[in-house]
């Protein structure tokens, strides 16, 4: 699976070691069975508020940063035709990263990480604005099993 990041760099987090948790979640997810077939590929685009304002107005019509954003490939993830897909694009602001960390006592590149499980969930189709918590129950499973406090 490629996974390709851009932007940012995060202190303590390098693009390989961002890759490879990306791989790991989508391993954990594949070995519970929550994926229908393989993942060929990954976006991960590190940006800053600014940027994240512009997006989440364009898409969400929302006129304010937010923390994570996803736009899944395609909607040929479920045809259970095919092998592999790609899985999309996750678009983190780093500095609302940042100021989450500051209030949840922890790292930057814990944040991040969090962040990457939280858009891998949203780009399979998971949605916690509308599923009596399962998205949310899902993420705190996999928080344990991938090595997330």
């Amino acid at each position: 699976m490629n996974v390709e990041v851009t932007g940012s760099a995060i202190p303590r987090l390098s693009r390989r070691d961002i890759a490879n948790f990306t791989r790991k979640v989508l391993l954990s997810l594949e070995k519970r069975g929550h994926l229908n077939h393989e993942i060929s590929e990954v976006s991960i685009a590190l940006i800053d508020d600014e940027s994240m304002k512009t997006l989440n107005r364009q898409f969400r019509h929302k006129n304010r940063t937010t923390d994570v954003l996803t736009f899944p490939a395609d909607d040929t993830y479920g045809d259970p035709n095919r092998t592999s897909s790609p899985l999309g694009d996750i678009v983190i602001s780093v500095e609302q990263a940042k100021r989450q960390a500051i209030d949840e006592k922890h790292s930057l590149a814990t944040e991040i990480r969090y962040l990457i499980l939280h858009g891998i969930l949203h780009a399979l189709g998971h949605d916690h604005e509308g599923d009596g918590g399962e998205m949310n129950a899902l993420e705190v499973q996999l928080r344990e099993v991938v090595g997330l406090e």
